[in-house]
């Protein structure tokens, strides 16, 4: 992993065979990072993890364990109770051009993925929501 920050944002570039979440969670770690947006997300994945919400908690979750092209990436970061938190939601494409999206779970990088993130001044932390199950995102 490689990466350079500035007053405001954290260019990220992972390398093949790397766990996406554990080494974005070195890097925020290294950059003191508090509260983040990944604004951009590009590469490849190989053994990625895609949800769909279905209801109350309940997801509909599919492996997709050949290398495809991590078209893009979103989602934002928090620190709360010691650890990083990621919500991510990524386009992933085949030798096709056909693509899945969903909630991105895990992957491991195939060849490279290169990031950038955000660093925002907010405070937020995520609790559950009782009327739908999830950890939602909230400025408390």
């Amino acid at each position: 992993m490689e990466h350079r920050d500035s007053e405001d944002l954290i260019f990220v570039r992972l390398h093949h065979g790397e766990d996406l979440y554990e080494s974005l969670k070195a890097v925020c770690a290294e950059c003191k990072l508090r509260t983040g947006v990944i604004i951009s997300g590009v590469g490849m994945l190989k053994q990625a993890e895609l949800s769909y919400f279905v209801s109350s908690g309940t997801y509909s979750t599919a492996l997709f364990p050949e290398p495809l092209e991590l078209v893009s990436l979103s989602g934002n970061i928090i620190y709360q109770d010691g650890e990083y938190h990621m919500h991510m939601h990524a386009v992933l494409a085949d030798q096709t051009k056909s693509a899945v999206a969903g909630h991105l779970s895990k992957g491991k990088v195939n060849v490279t993925n290169e990031l950038v993130i955000l660093k925002t001044p907010f405070e937020a932390k995520r609790v559950r929501d009782e009327d739908t199950g999830l950890m939602a995102l909230t400025f408390e």
